[in-house]
């Protein structure tokens, strides 16, 4: 693929994103961002296991599971380790979207409801590129090199390369954004417990 191409897909899914966040309404997008920071720490979780089972499997190596042999069991789990981690964050993600139990109630005017979600948007799209980046990276997400090497592998386009070089600096930003945007906030969870 040309660099070019590359751009366009970057774009495009940023784009995708954008609109799939404001059709969604602000409290989807809020409960999305929470989830997100969940789902980050459990994909770097996640890569640590994953590596962990892999050394205990290397340091085993006569041992079997459903009849594959250790070697085969951990090239599967090096080859797939980050195929494994999108899929549990896909799949977290879906669980959070649709059958979160988190209610939100914003105190606001219909004029303020859209101004929030005009800035809402961009917050959300962020949070899912992050963790996007951190579900694919793992651990190495902090890790500046990683970042770089990664950024140039990419693009060539010094807008890209500044993205994902400050990566760190973007998850700190959009923390800080995220905490003071929903102070104001009333969250209450809806139980579907009868009562006592």
């Amino acid at each position: 693929m040309t660099q070019q191409v590359i751009g366009y897909i970057f774009i495009a899914v940023i784009g995708i994103l954008a609109i799939f966040s404001f059709a969604i309404g602000i409290e989807k997008m809020i409960k999305i961002i929470m989830g997100n920071y969940i789902l980050s720490s459990i994909a770097r979780a996640s890569s640590s296991a994953i590596t962990l089972l892999i050394n205990y499997i290397n340091a085993n190596p006569d041992t079997s599971f459903f009849g594959m042999w250790s070697a085969t069991l951990a090239n599967f789990f090096t080859n797939g380790k980050t195929t494994i981690i999108l899929i549990l964050y896909i799949l977290l993600i879906v669980l959070v979207y649709k059958k979160s139990k988190i209610h939100i109630s914003l105190p606001m005017d219909d004029a303020s409801r859209k101004m929030t979600q005009i800035i809402f948007v961009p917050l959300t799209v962020i949070s899912i590129a992050l963790t996007l980046q951190v579900t694919l990276m793992g651990m190495d997400v902090a890790n500046i090199q990683s970042l770089s090497r990664l950024s140039t592998a990419i693009s060539t386009n010094p807008y890209v390369i500044m993205y994902f070089s400050l990566t760190p600096v973007w998850i700190l930003l959009h923390g800080i954004i995220t905490v003071f945007l929903t102070s104001e906030m009333k969250v209450s969870a809806q139980s579907s417990l009868p009562p006592l």
